[in-house]
């Protein structure tokens, strides 16, 4: 999740004007690879070497491994859109000796896939959302400033009756 809100909050600078969206999507996208070719390197290389990893994600790893036994470096382009085995793939891939090369070529193309997706669909929706609000604010805006001057005026008009009477 920590991925998608980065996404987010550079989508947030985006509509700010701080940050372009193709900056945005170049830097998921190499965060992305980044994290995903550590994990390949530590399942590859510290595995076997390293119990409190094999504690941690043990379950987890045996659990994927026959889809990635089955779909090999492909996986990478799918595991990237679900939450908690997206982090679990690369280190099974590195675990079971998938080609780097392979792997390379998968990462890199998910990456850009995730951070591409996830830009433009989140600026779609913070279009739409921004869009949404600033019309909501204003009626809500425009409500409650009706809402007060008729308070004042019926509290006005009340109290010059009331003096009338008196």
């Amino acid at each position: 999740m920590a991925g998608e809100f980065g996404l987010f909050a550079g989508i947030a600078l985006a509509q700010a004007g701080a940050i372009s969206l193709t900056a945005v999507v170049a830097l998921g996208t190499a965060a992305s690879f980044l994290a995903n070719t550590l994990y390949y390197y530590l399942g590859r290389l510290l595995w076997k070497r390293w119990s409190f990893l094999r504690q941690r994600f043990g379950k987890r790893v045996e659990d994927t491994s026959p889809v990635v036994m089955r779909y090999g470096a492909s996986v990478m382009l799918a595991a990237r859109f679900f939450y908690g085995i997206r982090d679990i793939v690369p280190i099974t891939l590195g675990l079971y000796g998938v080609s780097a090369g392979g792997f390379i070529l998968f990462n890199i193309l998910g990456a850009f896939l995730w951070a591409f997706l996830f830009t433009v669909f989140g600026n779609a929706f913070a279009d739409f959302f921004l869009h949404t609000f600033r019309s909501v604010e204003l009626v809500v805006i425009g409500s409650l400033m009706a809402g007060s001057m008729g308070t004042v005026a019926y509290a006005l008009v009340r109290r010059a009756v009331s003096k009338l009477r008196g």
